[in-house]
């Protein structure tokens, strides 16, 4: 069986809707903030080198990190001092599930798909 050129864009199109995700600032000064997650490791924390700069004493200056694999969405704590949670429960690293709420410090922050 041959492969067409439209369906291999059509293919493509499925694999980029798949990674497509963003992150909505639930709380704070910045609530309501919609961020794109473009990049393969996204990173989160109070320093101004991360990625997503969160303005928060209790997080640390590299707290966490998200990663993008052909799988889904990673969280990944980075032994950050107070940890990270996802809909409540601290965790380590965590497959991200759509609607989940990350905890980071005082931020709450929804992951969303699509």
């Amino acid at each position: 069986m041959t492969t067409t050129k439209s369906d291999q864009k059509s293919k493509e199109r499925k694999r980029n809707k798949r990674k497509k995700a963003k992150l909505v600032i639930l709380n704070g000064c910045f609530e309501g903030l919609e961020i794109q997650l473009s990049k393969k490791i996204t990173t989160l924390g109070r320093s101004i080198e991360c990625d997503i700069c969160l303005d928060d004493s209790l997080v640390s200056n590299e707290h966490a990190e998200i990663v993008s694999s052909d799988d889904g969405f990673i969280l990944n704590d980075l032994n950050s001092r107070n940890g990270s949670t996802i809909n409540g429960n601290e965790v380590h690293n965590h497959k991200l599930k759509n609607g989940d709420i990350i905890g980071i410090g005082n931020f709450r922050i929804r992951f969303q798909r699509g």
